[in-house]
């Protein structure tokens, strides 16, 4: 999507995982990074006692979108720093089943993570071992029985968006985990419809060396873009 001497911003594709876990070690988005940067003459692993290139953020595995790679260990530094301190805005698109109400809406909620199962949990009220939750929604296309969302994230909990619009009553398309097999038979969707599709570096406090991007915003197209069923939907105004 875009790189300078710093950082490199790339589409992740779905069914790609970021890192390393118990069923994959090699293929890797962080193992592609490195091994990109190392046949462009940008990284030498023999000349590096420490830094290796890495990511900065990351995206479930069978979610498509951008995630950002550091390509040196000062640029690794500032935008872990950015992001922990939340200075980059990211926008997400997904198709959910339903049409929301309102069709825009700031919601609260608490979740909670099941580490044994990789599965969270959204209750309305605080409760012991459950962490607060924000996710703002807006319709942007819909047909009555799909409708295609814009999401903006206030906090970063496991599986957010999917959990969260599921407890809303609007699981998304592909969704097993949080919806129902019975409800996705038929539809071409192997994966959950959900794409980070756009980050802004809004950086209110100084980037150093990544000052430069400061402004700028970046997007891909979701990868359901072009299936039937969004041709299909009205856009909204």
């Amino acid at each position: 999507v875009y790189e300078d001497d710093h950082i490199i911003l790339m589409n992740k594709p779905t069914g790609l995982i970021c890192q390393p876990d118990e069923r994959e070690t090699f293929n890797t988005l962080a193992n592609q990074l490195v091994s990109y940067l190392i046949r462009k003459g940008d990284y030498d692993p023999s000349r590096e006692n420490a830094f290796v290139p890495a990511l900065c953020n990351r995206i479930d595995r069978n979610t498509q979108g951008i995630v950002i790679g550091a390509k040196t260990s000062a640029a690794l530094m500032i935008m872990n720093e950015k992001v922990k301190r939340r200075e980059l805005d990211k926008v997400y698109q997904c198709l959910v089943f339903g049409l929301p109400s309102p069709r825009q809406a700031d919601c609260t909620a608490y979740l909670k993570k099941d580490s044994a199962t990789n599965t969270v949990k959204v209750i309305d009220s605080p409760a012991p071992g459950y962490r607060d939750i924000r996710t703002a929604y807006r319709t942007l296309a819909t047909d009555g029985t799909v409708s295609r969302l814009e999401v903006s994230l206030y906090t970063g909990r496991t599986h957010q968006i999917r959990a969260h619009m599921a407890h809303l009553g609007h699981p998304l398309l592909g969704d097993t985990k949080y919806g129902t097999a019975r409800r996705n038979e038929g539809l071409p969707f192997r994966f959950q419809a959900l794409s980070s599709c756009k980050v802004t570096f809004s950086f209110p406090t100084d980037a150093g060396i990544l000052n430069g991007l400061k402004g700028k915003t970046f997007s891909v197209e979701p990868f359901f873009a072009d299936w039937d069923i969004c041709r299909n939907l009205t856009e909204l105004s």
